[in-house]
């Protein structure tokens, strides 16, 4: 979650000022340039490719101008609701640039320093390592190097759980340091969110406050807001995604339930906005600062730390046949991946939400740039238009990303049914477990997370165990027998990831449990691997 997710792993590896109200087809007309022209053919393409994407935001900045923000199919499959260029679509991770940008503005200002310890201005703050805690810079919250593991503690975040950002930040203490600290990559969604309690913590302002005073409102980005709950229902897409059979990620393509829910971790990945509006963003992050208007939002000096790689994530020997776009290094900044692309500096993010994912990417050299906003989790589609997007930036159509994506998606559903198929086979032959059920119910706890509760149920042959994500309402359902001390949830709401729970027993009796999710396609935001659970009643 809040980038792209581990289904998009495993598949693969925004506009105009709104000073004025135009008619924006005969904007578009206008304002069309070559580069424009040639994604609105290849988004086009795209849709027709993937028939089942319900809809699509797309937007073009060609030296330094906006020249594409349109939207393609609809806003909800099954209606004729077609998207434009105001449909508003949840951008998740995209935001985390945005949380940067705050910070650089307030390092300006000198309220503080890229390097200054988060103690400084967060007095509680604390890491599981004393040593990490003293440690920990501004810096170092942004750039994926505190040695958490990939999406530790994101579900305090994730889905739709009761946790505060007060929670969030507190819990950080409790998470377990599974790597050395500023010794390698591993992405994050907590530590940004802590970068807005600084936020907060320096301006006296709240993090949503000042996203809008400083970026959104400058900008004139009339229709973004920092919310799911703040989007107009007029005009927001629906999320989609396929839950199954057999599992989320395969599957015919459903409409979800929205989630609004999502204001604790907003300053990781709240931002909603449009094709039109995002194109303002992208012109001033080009701009290193500048707004279109020519209001200057941060200096060239701070464009530049934001875009300077911080950490290697990644490296390859370079591009190959099949892979004609490999960077040869990847690295991140501070709210931006940064890599080359086929010759040429390119900045980009990913980000997912459940039922959104998308994508944003800068070629600075030439001024230009694309945002894509989808409404569904069809990862092909975004890998389509995020490698053939900057190609075409370029100047150059001669690889085809759309059969590529193709046999990426078969390549991959086909082994996630295998991994699918060997995760949910019992190791142990399906042996009941060693106590009876009601010795498994009581309170667990994990101390950055909260409590879990295992109630017993029914009556008879009725009777049955109960399980409850206290702080995550969506978290509730069956847990059954599976294989021995394992049990493997049935949660009421199937669009959430199952997860397997197993039980550690000593002198008879249950005492902790740990658990991980089923589908070898669940988004890692589902860190059920990261709990430690204590039963404590």
């Amino acid at each position: 979650m809040l980038t792209t997710t581990r289904r998009s792993a495993l598949v693969s590896a925004l506009a105009t000022a709104g000073l004025a109200a135009f008619d924006s087809r005969a904007w578009a007309r206008q304002e069309t340039g070559a580069v424009g022209a040639a994604v609105d053919k290849f988004a086009q393409e795209v849709m027709a490719a993937f028939p089942d994407q319900p809809g699509l935001g797309v937007t073009v900045v060609e030296n330094g101008k906006v020249t594409l923000a349109k939207g393609y199919g609809v806003k909800t499959l099954g209606t004729q609701d077609r998207c434009d260029e105001n449909t508003v679509f949840g951008i998740a991770s995209n935001t985390k640039a945005m949380t940067a940008a705050l910070i650089g503005m307030l390092v300006e200002e000198g309220r503080l320093s890229w390097d200054d310890p988060v103690t400084k201005h967060l007095p509680a703050f604390q890491m599981s390592d004393p040593i990490v805690t003293k440690l920990m810079t501004v810096r170092d919250l942004l750039v994926h190097r505190s040695g958490l593991t990939l999406g530790a503690g994101d579900l305090m975040i994730w889905p739709a759980p009761t946790h505060t950002r007060a929670d969030i930040v507190a819990g950080l203490k409790y998470l377990p340091i599974g790597g050395q600290f500023r010794g390698g990559y591993a992405y994050d969604n907590v530590l940004y969110v802590a970068a807005g309690a600084v936020i907060e913590a320096v301006s006296g302002k709240t993090w949503e406050e000042m996203i809008k005073t400083r970026i959104f409102d400058p900008l004139g980005m009339s229709s973004t807001v920092s919310s799911p709950a703040l989007v107009d229902k007029s005009r927001r897409a629906s999320p989609h995604a396929r839950l199954g059979p057999p599992t989320r990620g395969l599957g015919p393509q459903k409409v979800l339930p929205f989630d609004s829910s999502f204001d604790a971790a907003a300053p990781a990945g709240g931002t909603n906005s449009t094709p039109k509006d995002i194109g303002q963003w992208m012109l001033t992050q080009l701009a290193l600062g500048v707004a279109p208007d020519g209001k200057r939002l941060w200096s060239e000096a701070t464009a530049r730390e934001m875009w300077k790689p911080h950490t290697i994530t990644n490296w390859s020997d370079g591009p190959t046949a099949e892979a004609p776009a490999r960077a040869t290094i990847q690295a991140y900044g501070l709210g931006w991946f940064v890599q080359d692309h086929r010759g040429e500096r390119l900045l980009w993010h990913t980000g997912g939400l459940a039922g959104f994912i998308s994508y944003t990417g800068l070629l600075p050299g030439r001024k230009s740039g694309i945002m894509v906003m989808t409404n569904a989790e069809e990862n092909p589609v975004l890998r389509s238009l995020r490698y053939g997007g900057p190609d075409r930036l370029q100047g150059r159509s001669d690889y085809d990303w759309i059969a590529s994506s193709k046999r990426a998606q078969a390549d991959n559903e086909a082994q996630t049914l295998k991994d699918l198929a060997k995760a949910t086979t019992p190791t142990g032959g399906g042996a009941k477990p060693s106590l009876p059920l009601e010795a498994y119910a009581g309170v667990y706890r994990d101390p950055w997370y909260g409590t879990v509760t295992i109630s017993l149920v029914g009556k008879g042959k009725a009777k049955g165990l109960h399980v409850s994500f206290d702080k995550t309402p969506a978290l509730r359902g069956k847990l059954e027998p599976f294989d021995g001390e394992v049990f493997k949830t049935t949660f009421d709401d199937r669009t959430q990831e199952d997860a397997f729970f197993t039980f550690d027993l000593k002198d008879g009796k249950v005492v902790s449990a740990l658990v991980k999710a089923v589908s070898p396609l669940a988004d890692f935001s589902y860190d059920y691997q990261d709990l430690r659970l204590t039963r404590v009643s």
